[in-house]
């Protein structure tokens, strides 16, 4: 069996399109052109601030050559959550309603959590963090297999999963 070849790539005037095109519940997941405007807004802000590690990541999701998802990842100071320690905040993750069921969100949990590990950014990071829909049971399942728990705490009706690095 040929094994799947998921991997991230940030978006770019190349991808943007199929970025933007990607469905998925909208109960569950926020539209795609809403991120990649508080992406924008967020650089804006992260420039005039010159603080441009703490400014959201957006990712294209890739299969292969076709974009099945999207992630949007921060670097953040923490305060409100780990006690001002730097922590990475997945804000964005989806794949597109009709390449979901392929195995693709695990593996692209899997990059994401190798990036963060990396130290991209240069920081040392001991926790990355999540928020789910309660009523969204897959993305809970998938959140746990990858060692993420939930802390308890909520944010905008979302129960917060947490990664210990």
């Amino acid at each position: 069996m040929k094994k799947n070849l998921v991997f991230l790539q940030p978006v770019t005037s190349e991808n943007l399109s199929a970025v933007w095109n990607l469905k998925a519940d909208p109960n569950l997941v926020a539209p795609n052109n809403w991120s990649l405007a508080e992406a924008y807004i967020s650089l804006r802000e992260a420039v005039d601030e010159d603080e441009l590690d703490f400014a959201e990541t957006p990712f294209a999701i890739l299969h292969n050559e076709t974009v099945v998802g999207f992630a949007m990842i921060s670097l953040e100071d923490g305060e409100d959550i780990d006690a001002g320690e730097n922590i990475y905040w997945l804000s964005r993750f989806m794949i597109d309603d009709k390449h979901q069921g392929k195995g693709y969100g695990k593996e692209a949990m899997a990059w994401l959590i190798n990036w963060v590990k990396s130290k991209p950014h240069g920081y040392e990071v001991k926790c990355f963090y999540t928020s789910v829909v309660p009523t969204s049971d897959i993305a809970t399942k998938l959140y746990e297999r990858m060692g993420f728990v939930k802390t308890g705490a909520q944010i905008e009706d979302e129960d917060i999963m947490k990664l210990v690095l």
